[in-house]
């Protein structure tokens, strides 16, 4: 049985990330030790910052020579978002978004709230573009959208 778990890890990365803009987005502890640590920040995560918490992390398991393998990542394009701050840094971002019925909708986020979010959604040469209201409860996955600029 292990001594690792979800809640333990969770503490010792709240105690890494305090006084920062980071956060935790996901944690998972798999049956054989292995750690995910999943982090988001308000300006972003650096590969320092993730390897400062694997740092703070280790110490505490190395000192109970518990076998393990940690795994700390940033939260990364083409993750669903699971916190309404993210959707908050996703303002100005394009975003694809699958309902609770399975439909989709992509389009640039304007507006973020806790019960709604505004998408611009691209028109064409003869529609203009529209706003669309998503209400957040309609919501099974949203994703931030990576976009290269064509030339």
């Amino acid at each position: 049985m292990s001594i690792i778990n979800k809640e333990l890890i969770t503490n010792f990365v709240e105690e890494a990330i305090v006084d920062t803009n980071l956060f935790i987005t996901d944690i998972k502890v798999k049956r054989d030790n292995t750690i995910f640590v999943f982090i988001d920040g308000d300006q972003g995560v650096t590969i320092e910052q993730c390897v400062n918490i694997s740092r703070y992390v280790e110490k505490y398991l190395d000192k109970n020579r518990i076998d393990f393998e940690l795994n700390v990542s940033s939260f990364g394009i083409g993750r669903p978002l699971v916190l309404f701050r993210q959707y908050k840094n996703a303002i100005g971002k394009t975003l694809s978004v699958k309902f609770e019925d399975n439909t989709k909708c992509t389009g640039k986020l304007i507006e973020a709230t806790e019960e709604k979010l505004v998408l611009e959604i691209k028109g064409t040469k003869k529609q203009p573009s529209i706003n669309r209201e998503i209400v957040m409860k309609d919501i099974k996955e949203a994703k931030v959208e990576a976009v290269f600029n064509k030339k």
